[in-house]
């Protein structure tokens, strides 16, 4: 596929996809590809309950070849629609540059979204670097990558301490394990052109998050999901990905009672600073109510010099039927323009001009 294709408008305004990967599709690339379905099961039953109730053993899935496989199944499938969701708020010539740029995966896992990135553009960026300190993790990156793109220039390490200024330096589901302050030394040691992250969606984490994009505004513009590089609100700012999956990953969702069409993250961009003009867009942060007439959203936006966080009345009359059909299944974290026709308290009535 032809990237200029790929990054039609329409594309590059919605979220990339449908983008579906079966159990099928990556079995042949597990590290045990003959592990049964029930196996499976097993093994992620096993992992969920320690993720939750024992903490102190979270470590001990990463140690074998059949955890990692099931791990794997489930969450590379139904992860990697997060990145594409992320990467669908970038213009395309934002995304040719992230592309064309060695990309460093902190804590890849299984290879999720080196992965995703790669199916994204059926190719893979120059360099590929995937950073576990699991060394069978590192094992199925390599051969998940190598299975699906055989000459992708693939390094893999257990820690990485190395300057890379032209890279981009990706964290998915790994700075709370490392910590902020360990994240922040990191990055200002590579010093990346791009610096994205996409973690868990929680309020705690949002506040840690926070401390790390007002240490990065002295080297870095945000790009998503911030409409400039202004100071935060300070109210809780998150995504909420609603999606499906290929019917096999549904189905094992199902058997082990996860329910993963609904993903929550906390998904940011950050490109080295360039004095970047604020983009004149809103970002949803929040969904407040539909009556009969019209829809409520917490959006944040920038005004009067900083990112302000208001409710905004989207009144339907000013919708065809398939805009109706988008603002019923919004998703939190897509992006409107408006303009405001009134101000009825703290309310604001505006009128679309995109989204």
């Amino acid at each position: 596929m032809e990237r200029d294709n790929l990054y039609s408008d329409n594309i590059v305004k919605g979220a990339f996809g449908p983008f579906f990967l079966s159990i099928e599709d990556i079995r042949p690339h597990l590290l045990n590809p003959d592990l049964k379905e029930s196996d499976m099961v097993h093994f992620i039953k096993e992992m969920s309950m320690k993720f939750t109730k024992k903490r102190d053993q979270i470590g001990d899935y990463v140690l074998d070849d059949d955890h990692v496989s099931s791990y794997a199944a489930l969450y590379l499938t139904t992860n990697i629609p997060k990145l594409h969701f992320l990467l669908s708020k970038l213009s395309p010539d934002v995304l040719n540059d992230i592309i064309s740029r060695p990309f460093v995966d902190i804590g890849c896992g299984p290879g999720t979204f080196s992965l995703g990135l790669s199916l994204l553009f059926e190719k893979t960026p120059p360099e590929v670097i995937c950073v576990d300190s699991s060394r069978v993790m590192l094992n199925q990156a390599e051969k998940m990558l190598k299975g699906f793109f055989s000459g992708v220039n693939l390094k893999t390490l257990q820690r990485f301490s190395e300057k890379r200024a032209d890279s981009v330096l990706f964290y998915g589901h790994s700075i709370n394990e490392i910590g902020i302050q360990k994240v922040q030394d990191q990055i200002m040691m590579v010093d990346p052109e791009y610096v994205i992250f996409i973690e868990p969606g929680t309020s705690e984490l949002f506040t840690e998050l926070k401390k790390l994009r007002e240490a990065l505004l002295d080297s870095y513009d945000v790009l998503y999901p911030c409409p400039s590089s202004a100071a935060c609100p300070n109210d809780w700012c998150h995504q909420v990905l609603r999606t499906s999956h290929d019917l096999s990953v549904e189905r094992l969702s199902q058997l082990v009672s996860l329910d993963r069409k609904i993903l929550p993250m906390s998904a940011h961009i950050y490109k080295r600073k360039a004095g970047i003009a604020p983009s004149g867009e809103a970002t949803i942060i929040r969904f407040i109510t539909e009556t009969k007439f019209s829809f409520e959203y917490e959006v944040c936006f920038f005004e009067e010099g900083q990112n302000k966080n208001v409710i905004v009345e989207i009144q339907k009359k000013q919708l065809d039927k398939k805009g109706e059909k988008h603002f019923k299944n919004l998703n939190v974290g897509e992006k409107i323009t408006f303009s405001v026709e009134k101000v009825i308290g703290e309310k604001y009535r505006v009128k679309l001009l995109s989204f």
